[in-house]
């Protein structure tokens, strides 16, 4: 094929890839922005309750990513039975992910209550600890919401319609911000709770969230026609299916969001001002984050129709222009963060000792963006394929084999460097992402490899 060919095709699967992942992206934002609007409101309440906040919302982000990854084998499984032409099964996957959401989200819920040992035992301060369970407490109630909100999430997103979860996400950033007022200040009869409010704006706000979602595609005609409201069949075949798909995700998504929220546990003993620096700098790449994620659901949609209609072909071209334009917005961003860091830190918190620690993280904050888009990238091309168990293990190497000893080594000893604090962790991190990016890519070649033989059998 010549350039001009190569380039159209690249130009077509990019603007494929972006009407599926602006509207994700865009939704993906205002679920983070709610973030940093908790960051925002409880750092102007005290220090003490940002660090509470961060530490909640640190505790949170590896069970919220692991109970995503579960949900998120129905994408896949959604999108091959699309591509193929067999949507009269489709309502049955949705049904069975319904009830692992279920399951998932009341065992989350439930351990959510159980945190207060562990932030003792790590050291944090108590009154940081009374902030975080109050947070938690409130959140908890939420959660089953959360994992019913993901399952339809992926239903709508897999079937090529990716409006209904940014709409639905954008009045939920905006229920979210009045009911912080509401909770962390009082009023109507609710006391005032502080930062810990934050929690239970957030967990009322999933119920708002789930119900808008289920209203969405009860209503919309394309989801009518599959009879996806109806009585269901459970069984215990597609059950097992959608935990082998997302057992792994799981398992890859809550290692890599884990090693975030051990750190801030592992720097809590380090005081306030080291905790809401690192919060402050954890959140806008969160933030930043949603943008590789984004393009990355775009890939594993893309990839999966084109598997289920046997094209290996259209599925690479996915693959490869996702992985391009990941790298491109990951250069511009990465440029941004550390030009305009302290523009950044200063719209967070007004402490400028808290806001010289985030500008140096930052530094570091930017430096693995790069590695981070090939690797979410990877990983969206190999989910489309439904190759998840093999990306788990090798997650697992390089972020609990590699990048975690080496940031406690780093950030909590002499052993090599005098001790470096959260800069040590962040180097780790970096360190860890990019083998991942490698290890994930070489996997994705061997993936392709296999689906040539595989589809010319």
């Amino acid at each position: 094929m010549d350039q001009s060919g190569r380039c159209r095709i690249f130009i077509g699967e990019s603007r494929a890839l972006l009407r599926l992942a602006l509207p994700v992206w865009v939704g993906q934002l205002a679920f983070s922005a709610a973030g940093v609007v908790d960051t925002l409101m409880s750092g102007r309440v005290g220090t003490v309750d940002l660090a509470g906040v961060g530490m909640g919302a640190s505790t949170w982000a590896p069970v919220l990513f692991g109970m995503t990854g579960l949900l998120l084998g129905v994408s896949p499984m959604v999108a091959q039975l699309a591509g193929g032409g067999k949507k009269e099964v489709i309502a049955d996957v949705v049904h069975h992910g319904l009830l692992l959401a279920l399951m998932a989200g009341l065992s989350v819920a439930l351990l959510l209550q159980c945190m207060g040992p562990v932030l003792r035992f790590m050291g944090t301060p108590d009154s940081v600890i009374t902030v975080t369970l109050l947070y938690l407490r409130g959140l908890g109630l939420g959660v089953p919401a959360m994992a019913g909100y993901l399952v339809l999430k992926c239903f709508s997103e897999a079937m090529g319609d990716t409006r209904p979860q940014m709409l639905i996400s954008l009045f939920g950033l905006g229920c979210n911000v009045c009911l912080n007022f509401l909770f962390i200040y009082g009023g109507a009869g609710i006391p005032a709770m502080g930062g810990a409010g934050c929690g239970w704006a957030s967990g009322l706000t999933f119920w708002i969230m789930f119900i808008g979602m289920a209203v969405y595609l009860m209503r919309a005609r394309a989801f009518r026609s599959l009879r996806w409201v109806r009585r269901p069949r459970f069984r215990r075949a597609p059950l097992e299916e959608l935990v082998r798909l997302g057992g792994p995700i799981s398992l890859t998504l809550f290692m890599e969001a884990s090693i975030f929220g051990c750190i801030i546990l592992f720097i809590g003993g380090l005081g306030s001002t080291v905790v809401a620096g690192h919060q402050v700098a954890m959140n806008f790449s969160g933030l930043i984050y949603t943008i590789p994620l984004s393009i990355a659901t775009a890939i594993t949609v893309r990839v999966g129709q084109a598997t289920g209609r046997m094209s290996l072909h259209d599925a690479m071209n996915a693959a490869w222009t996702g992985m391009g334009l990941a790298l491109v917005v990951a250069a511009c961003t990465l440029t941004v963060t550390f030009l305009l860091r302290h523009m950044i830190v200063a719209v967070y918190v007004p402490d400028p000792a808290v806001r010289a620690m985030a500008a140096d993280l930052l530094i570091l904050g930017a430096l693995y963006q790069l590695s981070d888009a090939v690797m979410t990238a990877s990983l969206g091309a190999l989910r489309g394929f439904r190759d998840t168990a093999v990306p788990m293990r090798l997650t697992f190497l390089a972020y609990w084999g590699i990048a975690m000893p080496l940031g406690y080594t780093l950030g909590m000893t002499d052993w090599l460097v005098p001790r470096m604090g959260a800069a040590g962790f962040w180097i780790s991190l970096i360190t860890g992402l990019s083998l991942a990016a490698l290890m994930l890519l070489l996997r994705l070649l061997r993936v392709r490899k296999k689906h040539i033989h595989r589809f010319l059998q």
